[in-house]
């Protein structure tokens, strides 16, 4: 027996399209997920903290809610991070990530071991950490890391938790740095830590014996400069200003800028 397509007396519409459709699922298009997420190993160890600690149904909705724009005011605080994640309710729900605890040994250990490497704070820019260091700024498991949340969800990782755990995980691969601010620890302080560390090395390659002696220790990788075209770096109204000074109409002026722009994109691109 066929089905009729308004037994349930409800009429679906796509707007978008103009057309009736047979199902709620057709009204809109669904929110985009991408199929495989890249982090770094920094932002992974957060991602995965929520993911691994709730099911799969919390994880999809949670990720919807963080691509919709639904996690507001993100902010680094020692110890974690905490936003207001838009939920069903009016008021936004409160919800916090905390990373585990760590003794101030325990700290200045890792941030020892990330001194001693050539390059520490270009790596720490670039999220370039050590396992070991990770281990103690973040977490060794993801059960380490705890989710809170004002929301009446029992479990020990909801929807909202999933939400703020992404977000934080691309705001940690934007600004790797971040990790160490959770764990009050600046750039300034590990360059401080480096000199320290170098002037330490210094001494023991110098020792009597060292291993080190003849054969030096590991250089730090060349700077890694961001390329981009100066024009899509400058100040288009300056241009503009520039060429209203030389142009009889501002068609004229608009076309100069234009002429300038095509030319330099033609000399700086392959």
């Amino acid at each position: 027996m066929s089905k009729r397509p308004s037994e349930d007396n409800v009429i679906y519409a796509n707007f978008r399209s103009g057309s009736r459709v047979d199902s709620a699922d057709k009204v809109a298009p669904p929110v985009r997920e991408s199929t495989q997420l890249s982090y770094s190993a920094p932002a992974m160890r957060v991602n995965n903290a929520a993911v691994r600690q709730t099911d799969v149904g919390r994880v999809k909705r949670g990720r919807e809610y963080a691509q919709r724009g639904h996690v507001l005011d993100l902010t680094a605080f020692h110890g974690g991070m905490r936003a207001a994640v838009v939920g069903s309710q009016n008021d936004p729900f409160e919800v916090e990530m905390r990373l585990p605890k760590r003794s101030q040994g325990d700290i200045d250990a890792a941030v020892g071991i990330l001194a001693r490497q050539p390059g520490a704070a270009e790596k720490a820019n670039r999220g370039e950490y050590p396992d070991e260091v990770l281990d103690v700024l973040i977490a060794d498991s993801p059960e380490e890391i705890r989710f809170f949340c004002d929301c009446p969800d029992g479990a020990q990782v909801c929807k909202h938790a999933v939400a703020l755990a992404d977000r934080a995980a691309r705001l940690i691969d934007a600004d790797p740095v971040l990790i160490l601010t959770m764990r009050q620890v600046s750039l300034t302080a590990l360059e401080q830590r480096k000199r320290y560390e170098s002037e330490a090395q210094i001494r023991e390659n110098a020792q009597p014996g060292s291993q080190y002696f003849w054969s030096g220790r590991d250089l730090p990788g060349l700077p890694r400069p961001k390329l981009a075209p100066m024009i899509e770096d400058s100040d288009l109204d300056l241009l503009h200003r520039a060429m209203q000074t030389i142009s009889f109409t501002n068609i004229d002026q608009l076309r100069a800028v234009s002429d300038i722009e095509d030319v330099y994109d033609m000399l700086t691109r392959e």
